[in-house]
């Protein structure tokens, strides 16, 4: 290949880089696009970048970066994580559709084994998992709450290590269950969770798919907020049953 910075996608096979346009907004182009050339970086607005180039989506504004726990793509690490290929960066169209109030998805937070990889002992959206030999993988999922220009603030899902809210430092009152379709949420409350505060009513998701599945102690804490970019890679699971939404909303609302 030519010095352009080209990245390998296993996913379509190709390769791909990355250049700007007019707006300052990264461009992607694959290798075995129909196009005979790469636009120029220096010759002002190009108009066709061939019918196959993805954007990504529009950037969250400069004070994004310093609000407290925000979470920032890594767009210059390719579309996809190399890890799992099911978590991607969605395109800037893809965006607007996907990131909506109501929203469950998942990402991966990876790092050496035999590191410092375990999960944040007080920080409600890890799940720790293996990969291989080589890395932990912490899944972290999260539920938008509100959609913002660039990125949009979510609540964690998490099982506190399987305890639910009884684990020690839990605010029960901040949380609620998060269930699947067809699953009895009666049959998700750990004993003794109801009565020591967790009395918000739960609330269903409707999964992307059948092969989705959610622990049963799986709970939203409302108490804490996250803002994250929406050039983040990650998994669909699926939506706040629309009956459901305004009350997630308003648990969040009453919370902050």
């Amino acid at each position: 290949m030519s010095s352009t910075n080209w990245i390998w996608s296993a996913q379509y096979n190709d390769y791909y880089c990355v250049t700007y346009d007019e707006y300052n907004r990264p461009v992607y182009h694959w290798s075995k696009q129909t196009a005979t050339a790469l636009p120029r970086q220096d010759s002002g607005p190009q108009q066709d970048y061939g019918s196959n180039v993805a954007l990504m989506p529009d950037p969250a504004p400069p004070q994004f970066r310093s609000l407290r726990g925000a979470i920032q793509g890594t767009p210059q690490t390719g579309w996809y994580d190399l890890l799992d290929l099911s978590y991607r960066m969605r395109t800037g169209t893809e965006a607007r559709d996907f990131f909506v109030v109501g929203r469950v998805f998942a990402m991966l937070y990876s790092e050496a084994a035999g590191g410092t990889a375990q999960a944040q002992p007080n920080d409600d959206a890890y799940t720790l998992v293996r990969f291989n030999e080589v890395v932990h993988t912490n899944i972290r999922r999260f539920v938008v709450v509100e959609d913002k220009h660039g990125f949009v603030y979510a609540c964690g899902i998490g099982t506190y290590s399987g305890r639910g809210t009884l684990k020690e430092g839990c605010v029960p009152e901040e949380h609620t269950i998060v269930y699947l379709s067809g699953t009895d949420p009666g049959s998700c409350y750990l004993r003794g969770e109801y009565q020591s505060g967790m009395v918000k009513e739960p609330i269903e998701v409707v999964p992307v798919d059948a092969s989705i599945t959610l622990r049963y102690d799986s709970r939203i804490r409302f108490g804490k907020t996250y803002p994250i970019e929406k050039n983040v890679k990650v998994k669909d699971i699926g939506q706040v049953h629309p009956s459901h939404t305004g009350k997630l909303v308003q648990y969040w609302t009453d919370q902050s």
